[in-house]
């Protein structure tokens, strides 16, 4: 049987890639919301986040054991791995403690700019070739993305710690983009999805769990497992976060970066309703319009979008 290299087009695999495109965006969207009723809770969240993508690689771990998909060289995989697991761990912290600041209706809209800031970044490093009409989505999906950024801004006290939250979450899409980037160029030569994705949850929890211990200290995580609540959200976090990284590697595996990094369009459409209806928050006066931006931009960058050919990968 022919191996399937990372980043070939999604062509032959009919309703696949938009049904994993679907469940992995969907659950990412219910991580945020849970995150945000973690941080409502007051959740030390380095430490829960540590302990969700810990759970989250054990628990699909034990699963590459048990189906003996742990394949690949071990020295490929811990490099690659590791490097994975820092380009996972900055953003979801970024995420997780911003929450609780600009709310999990933004942080949703920033996981939607990934597909753009991923497409710049295929172009820089020669992995995408020019396409005018993506150029043209990019900067109208951008100049949304701005605007939306700049609504949160004037809604917030002038000097409130928020407005730096803001700008750090407004980060998160270049980080995450460098990670799609990054995960499909080198990954490991023969190695499965799933084994790739445990260990990656692995890797980004042992990178988290210093950070938590110097700002959050050992009564972070003891403040943790005293709340049942706590717990509850933590658990199903973890069968969340598994879930969506079986997912997210199969799509990444079979559809590329650019196809993959849609994803976060999928939970901006989710999470941002939801995080409206049920938990309550407020967006800018000028959301409508920002993300009537959002969107064309969207659609200009899918129009004739081509079939991609096989992504050059080292071991």
């Amino acid at each position: 049987m022919t191996e399937i290299k990372p980043g070939e087009s999604s062509g032959g695999y009919g309703l696949l890639p938009p049904l994993l495109l679907l469940i992995a965006g969907s659950l990412l969207a219910t991580t945020l919301i849970f995150s945000r009723l973690a941080s409502d809770e007051g959740a030390a969240m380095l430490w829960f986040l540590s302990l969700v993508m810990g759970g989250a690689g054990l628990l699909l771990y034990a699963v590459v054991l048990i189906t003996g998909k742990a394949t690949g060289s071990f020295r490929s995989l811990f490099r690659y791995s590791l490097i994975a697991g820092c380009f996972q761990a900055l953003p979801m912290a970024m995420a997780y403690l911003s929450v609780g600041h600009v709310g999990a209706g933004y942080i949703a809209l920033a996981y939607a700019f990934p597909l753009l800031m991923t497409y710049l970044l295929a172009l820089l490093f020669r992995m995408e070739g020019f396409r005018l009409m993506r150029t043209l989505g990019v900067a109208v999906a951008l100049a949304g993305g701005l605007m939306l950024a700049q609504g949160k801004y004037d809604g917030l006290a002038a000097g409130s710690e928020a407005l730096g939250w803001v700008v750090i979450a407004s980060v998160i899409p270049v980080i995450v983009a460098g990670g799609n980037l990054f995960r499909t160029r080198f990954w490991p030569k023969g190695a499965a999805p799933l084994h790739l994705a445990a260990m990656m949850l692995m890797m980004a929890s042992l990178v988290s769990l210093p950070f938590a211990l110097m700002f959050e200290g050992t009564a972070g995580l003891t403040g943790l497992a005293a709340s049942p609540t706590l717990v509850i959200f933590t658990l199903a976090n973890i069968a969340l976060f598994a879930l969506q990284f079986v997912a997210y590697f199969q799509l990444q595996l079979l559809a590329g970066p650019v196809y993959m990094s849609q994803i976060g369009s999928v939970s901006a459409a989710v999470g941002t309703p939801v995080a409206v209806i049920m938990l309550g928050e407020t967006l800018p006066p000028v959301f409508p319009v920002a993300v009537l931006l959002i969107v064309a931009g969207a659609i200009l960058f899918q129009i004739r979008l081509s079939r991609r050919g096989p992504v050059p990968t080292s071991s």
